[in-house]
Order: C-alpha cells, then sequence, then structure tokens
C-alpha cells in the first residue's frame, strides 16, 4: 500500500479517535456533573490481590479449591482491619482468543469481596497483551526512534494508537465493566498503572535508554500529525516554527535527534505526548463509564511528577491526567530496591504536596501502590519495612489528603526480578507485625471515615509554580554548566529547595501549575517561580498580570530566557518581566560549582537577614542594569554588581535573584538561603496556623491538618531519629474545644494563657500522632 494511501486511512481513524474522544470528554463531564455519592462516602484502605499468591499482573485460574482458598485470604484480609481488595484485570489472560473473555477470577473474587465484607477496586493491565493482537494488526507494534520494532513478550504489548488495538483495547474495559457492574461490591478502577508510553520491558537492545523515545509506528505518527494540524492550522506556520519545507502534513514525521537550528519540533513532541497520555486515559475511562458510570475511574504514576520529566520514556502530567479520572494519584515507596537511599522527610514531603497539589481539582488523590514489604531488584534488596514505617507512611498520606490508600502488595511478589519483594506478609501465609499495623490504621480510617472524606488541607497562600516547560531548553542538548547529560533534574531540584525552605519552618505550600495561572494565582499571597528559564509567553502575561493586581513575585535567574518555541527573548527578563522587575540583564557568568551574593542593605523584605549576610548561588551568576528608579538592590555579586533586585510594579511587587537560590539549598543546605526564601512570608505577615516548641530544640517534627466543618484533624509527626517534646501552639478561633487522640480516645489537655492555647505531647522517633479538635 502507498504511503499516501495509508496516511489518508489513518486520518480518517484519527478523526473518528477525535470524535471518540469528544465524546469521552463529555460523558466524563457529565458523569462528574452527576458526582455520584460514591465518589465522596467511601475511603478504600486495601491490600493488592487477586485470588492465588500469583504477582500482577499474572492471574490465577479458577480452580474447584479457589472459593475456599482464596476466601480464606480475603477473611484475613478482613480480620486484619482493610476495608478492600484491590484485585488486577491482565488483557493477555482474560481475552487469550479475541472477543473471548474469561472474567471469572474478578467474579469469583467479587462475590468472595461481598460475603466477608470488603469493596472491591480491580487494577487493569492492558501493558501485557495476547499473542492475536500482533497476529492480527502486525503492524501495531511499538516503533523506537532509531526505527527498531520492539516485538512483545506479552509486555509491552502494543501501541494503543493503532485504531484496531486501540477499538479491542476499549472493548476489553467496556466488557471488564460489563461483567461487574449488577455486583454491590464493586467499587472502582484504576485504568493505568504508572502511564508511559511503553511499560515494564527493558528495551536495552534498542540503545541508549536515555535517548531513545517511542513511539514511531505509523499510527503514532499519524496522530501526531492531527495534533500538529490542530496547533498549527497549516503546514506554512509548522514549517515557520520548525525551520522545515513540507510541503504537506503527511510529509512531517516526529523529531528523533536534536540540531543546531531549532528545537520546537522536539517541544512538540514532548507536548503532544503528555496530551496523547490523558487522552488515552480518559478513553479508557469512558469506556468503563457508559457501561458503569456510577463506579469510580482512578489512575496513578510511578512517581510524583515533581522528580519526573517528560524526557523519561513518555512520563504524564500529573495535572493533565486529573482531568481525565475522578482521581489521579501516586506509587509511593519510600525503601525501593532501586533507590540509593530512603526518601528523606524533605523529599517525602515535597513529593506529597506536588500530588496534592496537581489534585486540587479532583479534591483528592489516590496512593494507587504503597510499598509493604522489602525491596527486591535482582540482587539488590532495600532496607526492611517496618511497622513504624507503614505507620509512618498510611498517616503521611492521610494527612497529605489522600482518599484512598492501596497497599502493593498482601503476598510478596512470587516471580520476576522482585520475587520475594514488597509483601505485607510472607509468602507462606505468615501475618507480620507491619501487617497487624497497617489493618489496625485502616481500621481507625474505616471508624472514622465520615471525618477523613469531609475534611480538607487548608488553603495555602503560598504557590511555588510547576513549568514543566523548563525542562526542555536546549531540546534534546539538555546540558548544564556542570555537562550533566540529559536526564538530570535541574528545575526538581530547584522545586525542591524552594519547598524545604518553607516545610522546615511549618508554612504550608502548594505547587501550582503554569496551565492554572490566569484561574489561581490571585488566590495566593506569594509566587515563586525557580528555574524559570524557559516559558510560555501567555504564562509570562499571566506571571505580570499577577503582580499589577497585588501579588508578590520572586522568579530566579534568567527569567523568560527562552519562549515556548524555544526562541530567546530579545531582552532578559523576558516576555516583558524586565518592565516588572525594573532590571535587565547586564552579566551572565558559570558557576563552576557554586559562588555567593552577599546582602548589601536592610530592608523588610529580609526580616532574617542582614548587611554581609551570604547566599549560596549555583549554575549561573547573573548581575543586573536598573532599568527603574525605584527598584532596590538587595544583594550583589562579588565585584558588587546588582544581584538581588525588588521593585513595585502596579499594585504589588516583584524580586529577582540573579542565581538559583533553591537548587542552591537543595544542595548545599545555606541556611541563609532558607531565611531569604521563607522571610518573604514573614515581611508579609504569613504565618503557620499552629506553632511548635519542641525539645530537644532542632527536633524534626511536622504537623498537617485537615479542617472540617466545626472540627480539624491534626497529624504531628517525629521525623528524628531522637525522642522528643513539644509543645503546640494553636491560632484556632474557637472558645471551646475539645482535643483527644483518634486512635485511643485520650483526651489532650489544653492550657490556656492569655490569647495563646497550647497542648503538649511526646513522640518516639517515627512516632506519629493523629488528633481530633471539636468546637464544642
Amino acid at each position: 500500500m502507498s504511503r499516501k494511501k495509508s496516511s489518508s486511512l489513518l486520518v480518517v481513524s484519527f478523526l473518528a479517535l477525535a470524535v471518540g474522544l469528544l465524546t469521552a470528554l463529555i460523558g466524563l463531564a457529565e458523569s462528574r456533573a452527576q458526582d455520584s455519592p460514591r465518589h465522596h462516602d467511601f475511603f478504600p484502605v486495601s491490600v493488592w490481590y487477586t485470588g492465588g499468591q500469583v504477582r500482577a499482573p499474572m492471574i490465577e485460574p479458577v480452580t474447584a479449591k479457589s472459593r475456599a482458598e482464596w476466601k480464606k485470604d480475603l477473611e484475613q484480609v478482613k480480620k486484619l482491619g482493610f476495608n478492600t481488595v484491590r484485585c488486577w484485570l491482565e488483557w493477555a489472560y482474560n481475552e487469550k482468543e479475541e472477543g473471548k473473555y474469561d472474567f471469572s477470577s474478578l467474579q469469583l473474587l467479587t462475590d468472595l469481596a461481598a460475603e466477608v465484607g470488603l469493596k472491591v477496586i480491580c487494577q487493569v493491565y492492558i501493558d501485557s497483551a495476547p499473542e492475536w493482537v500482533g497476529q492480527k494488526y502486525p503492524d501495531s507494534a511499538f516503533v523506537a526512534s532509531n526505527d527498531l520494532k520492539v516485538h512483545s513478550q506479552s509486555a509491552p504489548g502494543f501501541c494503543f494508537d493503532h485504531p484496531g488495538v486501540q477499538e479491542k483495547i476499549l472493548e476489553f474495559f467496556s466488557a471488564a465493566a460489563r461483567a461487574v457492574k449488577n455486583k454491590p461490591a464493586f467499587y472502582g478502577w484504576d485504568l493505568w498503572s504508572e502511564p508511559h508510553i511503553i511499560n515494564w520491558s527493558e528495551v536495552y537492545h534498542l540503545g541508549d535508554l536515555r535517548y531513545v523515545q517511542f513511539c514511531y509506528c505509523p499510527s503514532s505518527q499519524a496522530r501526531f500529525r492531527e495534533w500538529l494540524r490542530k496547533k498549527y492550522g497549516s503546514v506554512e506556520k509548522l514549517n515557520q516554527a520548525w525551520h522545515r519545507t513540507f510541503r504537506s502534513f503527511e510529509e512531517v514525521e516526529p523529531p528523533r535527534f536534536g540540531t543546531i537550528l531549532t528545537y520546537s519540533d522536539y517541544v512538540d513532541w514532548q507536548e503532544y505526548i503528555s496530551d496523547k497520555l490523558a487522552e488515552d486515559l480518559a478513553l479508557k475511562a469512558w469506556a468503563i463509564k457508559k457501561v458503569f458510570p456510577e463506579s469510580v475511574v482512578t489512575s496513578h504514576s510511578a512517581i510524583p511528577g515533581l522528580f519526573s520529566r517528560p524526557s523519561w520514556d513518555g512520563t504524564p502530567d500529573d495535572r493533565k491526567m486529573n482531568d481525565s479520572v475522578d482521581y489521579y494519584g501516586v506509587s509511593i515507596y519510600p525503601k525501593h530496591a532501586g533507590a540509593a537511599r530512603p526518601w528523606s522527610p524533605f523529599f517525602r514531603a515535597a513529593g506529597l504536596d506536588f500530588v496534592r497539589s496537581m489534585s486540587l481539582k479532583n479534591e483528592g488523590f489516590y496512593v494507587g501502590e504503597l510499598q509493604a514489604g522489602y525491596g527486591v531488584f535482582g540482587m539488590k534488596v532495600s532496607l526492611p519495612v517496618t511497622a513504624a514505617d507503614l505507620r509512618d507512611w498510611m498517616w503521611s498520606m492521610v494527612a497529605y489528603g489522600a482518599r484512598a490508600i492501596n497497599i502493593y502488595a498482601y503476598y510478596p511478589m512470587s516471580s520476576g526480578y522482585e520475587a520475594g519483594g514488597y509483601g505485607l506478609i510472607e509468602l507462606d501465609g505468615k501475618i507480620t507485625p507491619r501487617a497487624e499495623e497497617a489493618g489496625r490504621i485502616a481500621r481507625v480510617i474505616t471508624r472514622n471515615m465520615d471525618l477523613f472524606l469531609k475534611a480538607r488541607p487548608p488553603k495555602a497562600e503560598i504557590a511555588i509554580v510547576y513549568n514543566p516547560l523548563a525542562h526542555m531548553v536546549g531540546g534534546q542538548q539538555t546540558f548544564t554548566f556542570e555537562g550533566q547529560p540529559v536526564g538530570y533534574n535541574n528545575l526538581s531540584e530547584s522545586l525542591q529547595g524552594v519547598h524545604r525552605a518553607f516545610f522546615e519552618r511549618g508554612l504550608k505550600v502548594d505547587f501550582i501549575h503554569v496551565r492554572d495561572l490566569k484561574e489561581k494565582a490571585a488566590g495566593y499571597r506569594l509566587l515563586i517561580a525557580p528555574y524559570p528559564v524557559m516559558i510560555s509567553q501567555p504564562y509570562v502575561q499571566d506571571l505580570i498580570r499577577y503582580v499589577e493586581q497585588g501579588g508578590m513575585l520572586l522568579v530566579e535567574a534568567r527569567a523568560g530566557w527562552i519562549d515556548e518555541k524555544g526562541f530567546a527573548f530579545p531582552v532578559i527578563p523576558g516576555g516583558g518581566l524586565d518592565r516588572v522587575l525594573g532590571c535587565r540583564e547586564a552579566r551572565l557568568l558559570p558557576i563552576p560549582k557554586t559562588g555567593q551574593m552577599t546582602i548589601s542593605q536592610s530592608h523588610p523584605a529580609l526580616p532574617w537577614l542582614k548587611p554581609g549576610d551570604r547566599l549560596n548561588t549555583v549554575f549561573f551568576e547573573e548581575t543586573f542594569e536598573i532599568t527603574d528608579n525605584k527598584a532596590r538592590v538587595l544583594a550583589t555579586s562579588p565585584d558588587g554588581q546588582p544581584m538581588l533586585v525588588l521593585a513595585p510594579y502596579g499594585k504589588g511587587q516583584a524580586i529577582i535573584a540573579g542565581s538559583f537560590l533553591g537548587s542552591a539549598y537543595h544542595h548545599f543546605r545555606n541556611p541563609n538561603n532558607g531565611k531569604f526564601l521563607a522571610g518573604l512570608a514573614e515581611w508579609l505577615g504569613l504565618k503557620p496556623e499552629l506553632e511548635i516548641e519542641s525539645q530537644p530544640e532542632k527536633a524534626l517534627l511536622e504537623w498537617r491538618l485537615l479542617e472540617g466543618l466545626d472540627y480539624c484533624l491534626l497529624f504531628v509527626f517525629n521525623r528524628g531519629e531522637e525522642k522528643a517534646k513539644a509543645a503546640l501552639i494553636t491560632s484556632w478561633p474557637w472558645s471551646r474545644i475539645e482535643l483527644k487522640n483518634l486512635e485511643t480516645g485520650e483526651r489532650i489537655h489544653f492550657k490556656r494563657d492569655q490569647n495563646r492555647q497550647s497542648f503538649d505531647l511526646e513522640l518516639e522517633p517515627q512516632g506519629v500522632v493523629v488528633l481530633l479538635a471539636r468546637k464544642i
């Protein structure tokens, strides 16, 4: 078949896809408008189990013994305290022959769950596909950017962009929904575990996976062309953006490597992939909802998006994914075998705040997977997972606004390179202390479900801007000055450093996605844009408007250097930010490792710093020419040039720092960097809702609040390695308060003197106290 004819057929197919996607989005919107009460009246706390001891996504066949054996396991799950079991389907197993579905294991498990009093959530795995798919659609294999084909070995399956494959996948989802739609115990679905373009396959034979991209099959290329057609409208505009000479859209292919000319093509490709992943998820959700509208549909990323970047195997944009389902979420493995060390409290807090913030529209997130046991990766094993770990992790998820916790897994992995790992109990069925502790917490959550479901984290007044485009400076030639290659995550480190400065002082922050600036920025008193080196012009205008209307903005070095097409702005700060900041770039120097800027004057914006104090800088030393006589120089470079500038603009004010202070704080921990960042909140009069006086003074204590109508839930964590005493000072507006330990029922004594309310706690290392405060 000629390429022209083949392309025409694919265009017709993708017009059908566009209609289907529009139908799906309308259907999902109507479903949300009806707002099924099931979404808000249940808090699942589950273990992953699908009958027998096989690891996901494998499925044990139903036999004469299955009913008795599976029911015994489910009775134990219920006895431990869990309220839900999370099972799974696998396309390769459940549709071994085209159109012949075998959902007997799902149906039996759901019936048994009903008998013992458990709800059911089902994970659907499409990433391992039956052999007939490849035989029927030989052109549906994944193709890498070097044109090498991936021959599926059950995983990674076949490309969802292929119209025939997509049709069969969506039919599979709908058939699964029909199989359980009349079973009361069935609650909801996870439609996609850890979405990527290609999953579960270490295809190292294709080349260096840092550079190999997916998918370049004919169907994916056709779908990309339709996305480009919608964005640009004409091939002439595409040619102008890409510096190419295409005669029609049919000639266009996704970029395979970078050139010195432009990387607009690469930016488009990465943006398309994140759009495509969200669209694919919406199509899967609609395939379920049109059959079983009252069931809850969810999905979850492999890690918080804060720690990822778009070029990593087609990583999703968490904010976009939240638009496609009732709840989006994340996998949390603080002691994963692949990690160099267990997650620190700062790393975990930043990740959870990011997940929570990207999910604000859905009023919560699902923890799709929470690590149950020690990690295994071949011969590499992690530190043990203890009962104290599970207690800490589970309450942390709840405290940050989770609406479900799914513990992975009940039995350890029975096979594969993770064999023996990640289990809550032992493979022989022995119950572990961590299983008992996790079940006990599940029982507390179930008993107080209404309190948790009707409470929300308080609204933050500080937001950190998340701008994923900043990952793409240089396109595929993304190098820092130090020569770090593709994969180094400068944006993430800057975001983490800024977050840490506020976390250490009990100041709560949100992350705000750039796409939400227009509607939501005005709700924050302080906006911080770390690593703003590449940003779309419309989002620059949103930042300018924010300051004009009275906001306080901090941006780091080279703000608005590059636009969304990969072109440099004529003046830096770019896009009009120079007018807002009262200065323009005068000089840019690379820093081999770290440098310094020195505070040059006392100023209310620097409440915790004095002249002569030094802040660490990293990567760049950017100095400025002052262009507005109202601007004030707050800090200078080693040779005395302006490096930290504050300027009024409209009703607000803005500061630019001529380096990456957040990243420097992440790496070097200079206290002055933290004092500068968090001092801006002090300057604006932003105080934490609760203060802690601890012994020892440097104890690492964290508190989180969930607020209900006439009550709040307070979580206090000892993140340190020493026992700590804490006096907690509150500013709750209620004159009479009843305070008790939610787990034990013990009353907590309040001390009142003058305008201050306080109470005392003692916490063991890794200790957690969950308190309920009620207005009386």
